[in-house]
């Protein structure tokens, strides 16, 4: 390609916008100091955090719930148990797994474990091993147990002196010295400290303890209970734990394991265990009553000389047996009846059971019962794991209320159909008695006395048999509830701290750490700084750089001022008219994203540059909301602007224009008097006239607009540009700035938009120095 072909080329000015990785990796090598300090700083906490925190080691167990129809395989071959009628219950696992991470069955744990104090013993700086079981030297047992006072949450320290002495600190600074076995009276109740037995065992000679609030604890050890069904069609729950101790984890599942099978049995064993004490009160009272009665037969018979009973006393026994065992029966049913009456009635036992089930005859009434009893079970074991608001308990309330009712329709029939029967016995044991008129008065008083014997002595021998049922029943529900398969087991390495993953985690904070506080600080509060940035971040090219000056008064010049500054304008000057090649430059709009960027200045010196070359050159000083065109370059000019040109049309362009004094090339038109509103000035038809008549009589027209990262001033200048210069300040431009310059350039705001890069230190850029050193640099 010869060089013809080269500069008649269009020149592409969209770049691509994807950030080389080189650069990104070099600004943040920069900085690499502040990842030495995050590794340190990250690594260090981490090892702090694996030196401090003790080894957790896993504990797992699994636990077989058991159903009714496996309790009862268990006594298929016992044939009077099948004839009975148990109190057995089905297990939901969903509802066993609440019962065993509940917060009151896990204390009932806590207090057989008697894990009412903590012990450690110093292992290493400011960090406590925890002891536990034939590990700890002392043993603390409680005669009277406060409430733990919430000052009083650090730990005690206690020293053991001798095999009969030890000093106790309970709080720092004051220590009483004691003797082992001596009862102790503190805020946390009353107790005794006696030594270990073992003493072959070597024990530590200071130890600290905590008093602990079990509520808490369970609390504790309620949220960290991991307990779930292996699988939906099983009654299989497995059991985890993480402990610090693995016998202590393990105790505490083993006891976890005994106290739900002792209250599940309690639970299942409530309905056999009522009606047992109910039965033993009623044979109580019968076997005074039968002693009574025994006693009066004695005293009767011996006063009167009794030995026999006639013939007719006989047959009227005889006949009268089956009337009095029917009333006997009635009588025992009228008061099983009232009994449950009234404790269904009963506000206080409304949420109980009923007692004496097993008495009822009608088998549609014990069928009731059976079901009442059954639903009271049920909700008594949700309230174990849950509260009265749960809708599964509201819902089990309902349908004991409306059996509730069904129960005392049902004993309120039953009771007068017996009514009914009893009347009309008593009806027929009356003809009896007045058949008996010819048994002498003796014989018929003995014979009142013995029917009472009688009915008693029945009434006794069928609370016997209902006795005997409910023990066999009580006998047959009496299985544990659960069935351990996998006792405890602790995990043969700690499942945490996980000490690599920590160190790796760690090591990457310290990375990610100092990475997002470059990159947010950048994002937020970073500044532009190297041109290799601003051709990463730009879709538009880059013309050159204009080094940083102190001085102001490198402005307009004539061919005998010199400086490094100018050479670098003629350069972009250079650069814009190649990026421009077979296209329109002679209007060039100066702009930035906000005040302060060199934009003005730039605007000045491009004029400079283009005037020395002997082109005819106007700037226009269109920023109308804060002008320093003419302030800058020094003219004090009483002429009219640019805001009186557009808005009074008496006014010509010769009217405007002001010579420059050090070029007669260049020429400046002020922005006037500042008006309100400039965008209503700019959209003045006058506007395209300006720009004809200037383009006519000049070579170059540079516009010096308002910031166009804060007004649309310079928008409307747009059809009338033919390439816009943007203006990037380095360290003072953010980042975000050059989003607009690229939004421009994707959309074609502006024609043929370029970049300049202001303010550059040494550390920018390169290669201006060949030229100009510091001794040839000062004018």
């Amino acid at each position: 390609m010869d060089i013809k072909e080269f500069l008649t080329q269009d020149i592409d000015l969209r770049k691509s916008s994807s950030v080389p990785f080189e650069f990104y990796l070099k600004k943040y090598l920069r900085h690499w100091y502040l990842f030495l300090a995050g590794i340190l700083v990250f690594c260090g906490a981490a090892l702090a955090y694996i030196y401090y925190t003790p080894n957790q080691y896993e504990i797992s167990s699994t636990l077989m719930i058991n159903n009714s129809e496996e309790t009862k395989k268990g006594f298929s071959n016992n044939t009077v148990l099948d004839d009975l009628d148990g109190y057995q219950t089905t297990n939901i696992v969903e509802n066993e797994v609440e019962v065993l991470t509940s917060v009151s069955l896990i204390k009932k744990t806590l207090e057989k474990m008697n894990l009412y104090n903590t012990f450690y013993v110093e292992d290493g700086f400011r960090r406590y091993k925890e002891l536990y079981g034939d590990a700890v030297p002392v043993r603390i047992n409680y005669s009277k147990l406060n409430e733990r006072p919430k000052k009083l949450t650090g730990m005690v320290r206690l020293e053991i002196v001798d095999n009969q002495t030890f000093v106790l600190e309970i709080e720092e600074g004051i220590k009483s010295r004691h003797s082992f076995g001596e009862k102790l009276s503190t805020l946390f109740g009353e107790f005794t400290v006696n030594l270990h037995e073992d003493q072959q065992v070597s024990h530590p000679k200071i130890i600290f303890f905590t008093f602990n609030d079990l509520r808490e604890m369970a609390v504790e050890y309620s949220e960290s209970l991991n307990a779930e069904p292996t699988n939906k069609l099983s009654t299989v729950i497995s059991l985890s734990l993480l402990a610090t101790i693995p016998e202590k984890g393990e105790h505490f599942l083993e006891t976890l394991a005994e106290v739900y099978n002792s209250e599940a049995l309690k639970n299942i064993n409530s309905t056999a265990a009522n009606t047992l004490a109910f039965i033993d009160e009623q044979m109580e009272k019968l076997t005074t009553e039968l002693a009574e009665i025994e006693q009066a037969v004695e005293t009767y018979k011996n006063e009167n000389a009794i030995s026999d009973l006639s013939s007719e006393s006989q047959l009227y026994l005889e006949n009268s047996s089956t009337t009095k065992q029917k009333l006997s029966e009635y009588e025992i049913s009228i008061e099983v009846l009232n009994n449950l009456e009234e404790n269904l009635t009963s506000s206080v036992s409304s949420s109980k059971m009923v007692q004496g089930s097993l008495l009822i005859e009608d088998a549609t009434l014990s069928d009731l019962v059976k079901k009442y009893n059954e639903l009271q079970r049920e909700r008594q074991q949700l309230l174990n794991g849950t509260t009265s608001d749960n809708p599964l308990v509201k819902n089990l309330d309902e349908q004991l209320y409306s059996l509730r009712s069904d129960l005392l329709e049902n004993i309120q029939s039953s009771k007068r159909s017996i009514q009914i029967a009893i009347k009309s016995l008593e009806e027929n044991a009356l003809r009896i008695e007045e058949r008996a008129n010819r048994v002498p008065q003796i014989e018929r008083e003995l014979l009142t006395i013995t029917r009472q014997q009688a009915t008693k002595q029945e009434n006794y021998q069928y609370l016997m048999r209902k006795r005997e049922e409910s023990v066999l029943s009580l006998a047959a529900t009496s299985v544990s509830n659960a069935r351990v398969i996998d006792p405890p087991m602790a995990g043969l390495y700690p499942a945490k701290p996980l000490k690599k993953l920590v160190m790796i985690l760690a090591f990457f904070l310290g990375i990610g750490f100092p990475f997002g506080l470059i990159f947010f600080n950048d994002y937020f509060f970073g500044k532009i700084g190297q041109k290799d940035e601003v051709e990463a971040m730009s879709q538009v090219p880059v013309m050159g750089e204009i080094s940083h000056e102190k001085r102001k008064d490198l402005y307009l010049g004539t061919t005998r001022r010199k400086s490094l500054i100018r050479e670098q304008v003629n350069l972009i000057w250079t650069n814009m008219k190649f990026a421009s090649m077979r296209k329109a430059n002679q209007v060039i709009l100066t702009t930035s994203s906000i005040g302060g960027e060199g934009k003005t200045f730039f605007s000045i010196n491009l004029a400079a540059a283009i005037g020395l070359s002997g082109k005819k050159t106007v700037i226009l000083e269109f920023d109308l909301r804060k002008p320093s065109i003419l302030k800058q370059l020094g003219i004090n000019s009483e002429k009219p602007g640019i805001s009186e040109y557009l808005s009074d049309e008496n006014y010509l362009t010769r009217d405007i224009l002001t010579l420059s004094e050090d070029n007669p090339n260049i020429f400046v038109i002020g922005a006037g008097k500042l008006p309100e509103n400039p965008i209503q000035i700019m959209n003045s038809p006058r506007l395209g006239e300006l720009f004809d008549e200037l383009r006519k009589k000049f070579d170059h027209i540079i516009i010096d607009s308002a910031p166009i990262g804060l007004v649309a001033d310079a928008f409307a200048l747009s059809p009338h540009v033919d390439m816009l210069a943007y203006v990037v300040r380095y360290y003072y431009t953010k980042p975000n700035h050059i989003k607009l310059i690229n939004e421009i350039a994707d959309k074609g705001k502006f024609s043929n938009p370029v970049l300049v890069l202001n303010d550059a230190k040494s550390e920018h850029s390169y290669g201006y120095g060949y030229y100009y050193d510091k001794k040839t640099a000062k004018i």
